[in-house]
């Protein structure tokens, strides 16, 4: 018989039925669906976001004065405003098929027994997208014109658990294994439910149900069409009535008995009752079969049920179960189907439900924790920050910068460096990353450096192999770095597995322009592009990403900066330590709002067997509240709709997905691990943008791994645009010292063309210069061993100043009014930095680079230009800016031989010379990563800066990739030592960690005189910003020949020495195994 025959009024009926089905269900989906998925996405990252943990109108640990009646009541109100225009639908296309698809007095023969008409249920099922209870209707409808019982079983299954909505979300929210484990089920119940039911409830031949069914009457009255329609839509309308009357009631009175069981649900049972174990799954199954949920809120519920700690198997089990079936599922089905039918059908949903949830607990060994939307729960504390000043130095301080200049220098004669061209490297040199690191490494031990820079989202990290010759070939594709989803910013090399060769982690940044924060992340692409990972090294030339079997979901995707290594407790493995920014979508803007809002630093502590465990929070390190103050000093307080208040964060400020943007913490740009107080542990310092300064001591014991915040104890809870450190001993005084990068003071510079906006509250540091703790300074502090302190010598060191590129805050440049600032203070922005001694000289050198905002040749780029400073250590803690001696400013295309020889003997080049050779900031590139090592093996240190991608006035606005300079260092006539250490744990398992991360090295000589001098230097992996040294110690020996002594103290507590050793050569001191 054909469907569809216009030759009697039953077909034109259904033509009809199928033209309103068509209209409908598009403009169902326009009203509910889409809108429900925002709702879905919504209720998902509030889950994540652990604010609350909430389920629509459900809340676990929710308002603890609430009445359990208040709560039913609301959640029960809800769950009905949720499924009303489903169950409208619902209705109205089980009216369309009783009264225009199947007209009354014809059964259909279009639903039958068997495979075929499981088939044509499953097949509609999707289209429909109705949860348990909204399917009902329908399916009552199909039965009663005579369906088969195994056809409506697998609409019902379909429609609840295999529609395509959830299948997308399932698989952007779960796990794969947590996510295929619901997809199997559905199947199952698809294929088989119904086919099981019907043998137990008629037998092996069905005949009982086939015998039921009406026999067709045949009608071959031909109405027109408008009679027909007529027709129709009165029986619509009778049908429509008595089913509303039929199912309605007990809908809602089944929707109010769900809310009821829901309700018992609370931290307290999850812990008791829903444990990763086979009692958890039976109580799982179980509240699955006795609660309707509407389509897709299965999906949230076991999300916040997981983040409160149910395990992974309870959770297979609940997802699938809430999603097939419940009260309203099972009464309605009964006024079709056998009452024993539907008791089949229930039992056998809760027995898939306790085998998925079974699967999943012998699978627990290699699952993850269930989802990917995982978060730290936020500190929350009221603010006791005070306005103490840090420790300033009674001493003379240095002359202003003058507009006079002249050229003076202190035997400061010294070969420049060299910027290897593009033609030195072999492969892809192109960066398009905003924030690129680099890292110098030594990654297949053939003991030359090589190095990594990260690229962006559809470009390869870039990983260099030194040939030998000053030349670099791209290996990154070979080396299985070359992943293009991978949005990647800054990155550490630190040995994991103590196997005597560096493992690389990178970390991963949201995407730009999207508008989204990582909480607003769809779907695997997405997550794949922002999540950090951790590559092993094989010791093959390759590496193999272990991301997911390190970490689990506990792997970090929120906007990665710098990542660092130490053995934070000394057992001989490296721990790794991550700072989270925020998007970039979102971070030039909280600059200049009093909500200054990051992510959450991460630390990940080393298990020894290549995972990790994340214990930031618990250790102290997680990241404290943005401080945001007044002029005055007083708090800038934001409200939760709950009342609760956060400093400096405003949780009501959204996404372009409506969800919230960062947590209640800074925004944190570096970290270093850096024994300031000579204890034998590594203590932590932090640099936060907008914020105040971070440093953590290390007071963990053999029992707890915690750090105390110090920075006030300190005096160095200063507010500023932390950018960068460098650690070393700039005076030789046998403990190290800290440089820390700021914006510098560009805002007190008037500059024509650039409009001084008003001052409001936010991260910028001109704001927070207006109270005392405030500046855009760097920060320069000497370690003061007898007192536990630091002195701020930033304004109290003498600095010659470049006569061919001095700063530019000199007197007559300086804004009436502004503060002028002297020595050190007066230079400019800087993101990477690192110190170094660069001429061999015993003396530590400092180089920095760094701009915001865009390259001086684009947009922005006369805001905050810099390119780059590099500062001459001379005796008695001065310097002298040789930035363009040294040929080392972050600008290309300048020709230096050309500069310097149609210079005059004692000429100073005035601005339109420097703008002629491009020595000018007007040409600046847009500086960021910045590392130092040894690359050709001369004993001289070299550098690699990175600078941003982005646009550039090319007589048009177009993008250009950011480029990596190289600067091979001149080399000269003094003498030096390279030391690489290697811990025992490389050995024979026992004490240091492979590469010694954390150990102090002392070099004592005696000069002609017989004066003695000793230097120190701590191997560290990661510092600088988004980048990591060389973790070969290079020292400067001047014209010494001989090494009296070298004393390494070990991490392991072994102090080891080594006597009478020349100089001029490289050494790898292995660690004593007593």
């Amino acid at each position: 018989m054909k469907l569809l025959n216009l030759n009697n009024n039953i077909h034109k009926k259904r033509l009809i039925g199928i033209i309103l089905i068509f209209i409908s269900t598009p403009l169902f989906f326009f009203l509910n669906r889409f809108q429900k998925l925002g709702t879905i996405k919504e209720e998902l990252f509030t889950a994540a976001a652990r604010k609350g943990e909430c389920f629509q109108g459900f809340c676990v640990g929710g308002d603890p004065d609430a009445t359990l009646i208040s709560r039913w009541l609301n959640f029960s109100f809800e769950y009905l405003e949720l499924v009303f225009l489903g169950m409208v639908f619902a209705f109205v296309i089980a009216g369309i098929v009783e009264s225009f698809i199947f007209p009354r007095k014809e059964n259909t023969k279009f639903f039958t027994p068997g495979f075929k008409g499981i088939i044509r249920g499953y097949l509609i099922a999707p289209t429909l997208n109705l949860c348990s209870a909204c399917i009902v209707p329908i399916v009552n409808s199909l039965k009663n014109k005579g369906s088969s019982l195994e056809s409506v079983i697998a609409l019902a299954q379909g429609s609840s658990t295999l529609n395509f909505l959830s299948i997308i979300m399932i698989f952007t929210i779960f796990s794969s294994d947590l996510g295929w484990n619901r997809i199997i089920a559905g199947a199952v119940s698809v294929f088989l439910f119904g086919p099981i039911i019907s043998r137990l409830t008629y037998g092996l031949n069905q005949k009982n149900e086939i015998g039921n069914n009406i026999s067709p009457i045949s009608i071959n009255k031909n109405d027109s069409i408008t009679q027909s329609l007529r027709e129709g839509f009165k029986d619509f309308l009778e049908i429509t009535k008595s089913n509303v009357i039929k199912l309605g009631p007990i809908m809602i009175v089944a929707g109010f008995a769900a809310g009821l069981i829901i309700q018992f649900l609370s931290a307290e049972t999850i812990n008791n009752y829903l444990g990763n174990n086979f009692k958890g799954v039976i109580i799982a199954s179980t509240i699955g079969v006795l609660i309707n949920v509407p389509l897709l809120f299965e999906i949230p519920l076991v999300v916040t049920l997981l983040l409160l700690g149910m395990g992974v198997a309870p959770a297979s089990s609940l997802l699938f179960t809430a999603a097939s079936g419940g009260p309203i599922t099972f009464w309605g089905l009964g006024k079709v189907l056998p009452k024993r039918s539907v008791f089949y059908y229930a039992s056998l949903i809760w027995i898939l439900g306790i085998l998925t949830g079974t699967l999943s607990i012998f699978m627990s060994d290699n699952m993850s924790l269930g989802i990917k939307l995982t978060d730290n729960e936020p500190i929350i504390k009221q603010s006791d920050f005070n306005n103490n000043s840090a420790n300033n130095l009674n001493e003379n301080d240095p002359d202003f910068l003058s507009d006079n200049k002249s050229i003076k220098s202190i035997n400061s004669e010294f070969n420049p460096f060299e910027k290897l061209t593009y033609e030195s490297f072999i492969g892809v040199t192109e960066v398009w990353n905003y924030r690129p690191g680099v890292v110098i490494f030594d990654f297949d031990r053939d003991n030359d450096m090589d190095f990594l820079i990260t690229n962006g989202t559809e470009f390869s990290n870039l990983l260099y192999q030194n040939n030998g010759n000053n030349t670099f070939t791209d290996i990154s594709i070979n080396a299985g770095l070359d992943d293009k989803q991978f949005n990647a910013s800054g990155a550490v090399a630190c040995d994991i597995n103590n196997d005597g060769y560096q493992d690389l982690y990178i970390g991963g940044k949201g995407f730009n322009g999207d508008g989204l924060d990582f909480r607003s992340l769809q779907n695997e692409d997405q997550f794949i592009g922002i999540e950090d990972r951790l590559y092993l090294n094989l010791k093959n030339g390759k590496f193999k990403d272990i991301t997911k079997s390190a970490f689990g979901t506990n792997l970090n995707y929120r906007s990665a900066s710098s990542v660092i290594c130490s053995d934070i407790d000394n057992d001989g493995f490296l721990d790794i330590y991550v700072t989270n920014l925020i998007d970039e979508d979102f971070f030039m803007s909280s600059l200049f709002w009093p909500s200054h809002p990051g992510h959450y630093n991460l630390l990940y502590k080393n298990n020894g067997d290549e995972t990790f465990e994340e214990i930031a929070k618990q250790s102290g390190v997680q990241g404290p509240e943005v401080i945001m103050l007044t002029p005055e000093g007083k708090g800038i307080y934001f409200s939760d709709p709950t009342g609760k208040e956060y400093m400096g964060f405003n949780p009501l400020v959204k996404d372009k997905d409506s969800n919230t943007v960062g947590d209640p913490t800074g925004p944190s740009h570096a970290a270093i691990f850096f024994d300031y107080d000579d204890d034998g542990d590594q203590d932590l310092w932090v640099a936060s943008d907008g914020d105040q300064l971070h440093i953590f001591r290390n007071e963990s014991s053999k029992e707890k791994i915690f750090f105390q915040h110090v920075s006030e104890e300190l005096g160095l809870n200063i507010i500023g645009n932390w950018m960068g450190f460098s650690v070393s001993d700039f005076n030789n005084d046998l403990i190290e010292d800290i440089f820390v990068t700021n914006a510098g003071p560009h805002q007190r510079i008037e500059k024509s063309g650039i409009n001084s906006p008003s001052i409001k509250p936010g991260g910028d540091c001109k704001y927070h210069e207006l109270h005392e703790l405030g500046t855009c300074l760097h920060l320069f502090l000497i370690n003061q061993r007898s007192s536990d302190s630091f002195k701020d010598k930033t304004e109290k060191i003498n600095i010659v100043p470049s006569p061919y590129l001095p700063a530019e805050a000199t007197i007559k440049k300086i804004k009436e009014n502004a503060k002028i600032p002297k020595g050190l203070g007066a230079y400019d922005f800087g993101y990477g930095v690192t110190a170094f001694d660069f001429n061999n000289d015993t003396i530590k050198d400092i180089y920095w680079l760094g701009s915001e905002v865009g390259r001086g040749e684009g947009p922005g780029g006369n805001i905050y230009p810099s390119a780059g400073r590099m500062l001459m250590g001379l005796p008695n803690l001065e310097y002298e800016d040789i930035t363009v001696r040294a040929q080392v400013l972050d600008i290309q295309g300048i020709n230096y031989k050309k500069y310097f020889s149609n210079l005059k003997p004692n000429e100073i080049p005035d601005e339109k010379y420097n703008l002629k050779y491009k020595v000018h900031t007007k040409y600046h590139e847009n500086g960021k990563g910045l590392a130092h090592g040894d690359l050709n093996g001369d004993g001289y240190v070299d550098l690699i800066g990175t600078n941003s991608s982005g646009p550039v006035w090319s007589g048009t606005l177009d993008d250009a990739p950011g480029p990596f300079f190289v600067w091979i260092n001149g080399g000269g006539n003094n003498n030096w030592i390279d030391i690489k250490l290697t811990g025992r744990q490389s050995v024979d398992g026992t004490g240091s960690n492979a590469d010694g991360i954390g150990a102090k090295v002392y070099i004592e000589t005696k000069d002609s005189s017989n004066n003695k001098s000793i230097q120190m230097q701590e191997v560290r992996a990661g510092s600088s910003y988004l980048s990591m040294n060389s973790i070969n110690l290079e020292f400067g020996l001047g014209d010494i020949e001989m090494i009296d002594k070298i004393t390494v103290i070990w991490p392991s507590g072994i102090t080891q020495i080594l006597q009478n050793i020349n100089s001029n050569q490289k050494i790898n001191i292995i660690e004593l195994n007593n």
